[in-house]
């Protein structure tokens, strides 16, 4: 029987780093093997974790689309070399900025994988001339396809597939969804991954009866090493209405790690529930980057033993990458300090959350991972 002693024991040192409580579960073939919470998700009136509560999961959100969107991959109504403009006619004749000044006509159309990869050479910039429009002509109030159409007036940041830029990529792929499914962002997930999975508590928000389960919101001060309590509003989607597909999902420990654990074991879930096909999931912990692309991803802090695959970090190399995690897992997080861990080897995944915008993951992440895999 593995002991998690060690695990326990680093997890309760982390409030002391100045951040909101947090809740880890882990499974292994569908079964619970951990599940420790430490610290309080109330810093000032120091209330303890709750198991039920609701988190901000962010950018864990595009594991979800990118999920949802391999589903339509599967059904044969998407094609990953597809063009975007033959689902979203409005990227068809994309301009592209060269340096300061310059501004040209695209030589190559984004195709569907090129969302998936974030290497379609769109931003992750809400302050640009588009979006000011459109965020003052409707005074926030426009849905999923209004925001990417904002998207597409902008010009790209560079030819579509020649780097690799962390962006909007899978808002646009929320949008391809509704375009392919006929059904808003929200109900597709509801229909095709939330209700198979007997994921009750997830969505793009929080029903007027579960509000009090959100979890308070922190931001973080790393000068001071100490959090700020903020609103528990999601920041992740840009107006009242955008469904986003790169950060708006709202959700449990509980549920999530019944999504993560059906990745984990073939993408069925433990209630015999199939969500995606083994080979898909096979597809999406493949690194999809060349050697250009891989520079950009480790410029953004990640190591040379990782790469990027359909949606998700995936671990190349266990040894360039310093850690004990095997290779062909895959991985992502939020920037509210959730971590989303897959292990398709051994049928293994994790699910951390926590609420503190800015929270020092990697003083946290990292070491949780070693520990883990010391332990079982």
């Amino acid at each position: 029987m593995a002991s998690f002693d060690d695990l326990k024991s680093f997890m309760d040192t982390i409030p002391q780093l100045g951040v909101s409580g947090l809740d880890c579960i882990v499974y292994k073939d569908h079964q619970e093997i951990f599940r420790h919470s430490a610290g309080y998700s109330d810093i000032e009136n120091r209330v303890p974790v709750s198991r039920d509560a609701l988190y901000n999961i962010y950018s864990a959100t595009k594991i979800i689309t990118c999920t949802a969107a391999m589903q339509l991959v599967e059904s044969g109504r998407l094609l990953l070399t597809d063009p975007l403009y033959a689902y979203l006619p409005e990227f068809e004749d994309m301009m592209v900025k060269i340096g300061t000044f310059v501004i040209t006509p695209a030589k190559r159309h984004i195709r569907i994988v090129d969302l998936f990869t974030m290497s379609a050479g769109l931003s992750y910039e809400l302050d640009t001339p588009e979006m000011r429009k459109l965020i003052a002509d409707s005074g926030e109030d426009f849905g999923t396809r209004d925001f990417v159409k904002a998207l597409a007036r902008e010009p790209l940041l560079f030819e579509p597939g020649e780097r690799w830029n962390y962006s909007y990529c899978h808002d646009v792929l929320g949008a391809v969804i509704e375009q392919v499914s006929g059904l808003s962002f929200g109900d597709y997930l509801r229909k095709n991954i939330f209700d198979p999975l007997g994921m009750a508590d997830s969505g793009f928000m929080v029903p007027a009866g579960k509000l009090g389960r959100l979890a308070p919101q922190y931001e973080y001060d790393n000068a001071t090493r100490s959090s700020v309590r903020i609103s528990s509003n999601c920041i992740g989607a840009a107006g009242s209405r955008h469904e986003s597909g790169g950060g708006g999902l709202i959700a449990t420990v509980e549920d999530y790690i019944r999504f993560a654990d059906a990745l984990a074991c073939g993408g069925i879930a433990a209630n015999g529930e199939r969500i995606l096909s083994r080979r898909a999931i096979e597809l999406m912990r493949r690194n999809q980057l060349d050697e250009r692309r891989l520079a950009d991803f480790w410029s953004m802090g990640y190591s040379r033993g990782s790469g990027y695959g359909l949606g998700v970090g995936v671990v190349r190399d266990s040894a360039a990458a310093c850690n004990l995690t095997p290779e062909d897992s895959f991985f992502w997080g939020g920037i509210g300090g959730v971590q989303v861990l897959v292990d398709p080897i051994n049928a293994l995944s994790l699910f951390v959350a926590q609420h503190t915008i800015g929270s020092p993951t990697e003083l946290i992440k990292p070491k949780m991972w070693n520990i883990l895999y010391s332990s079982i």
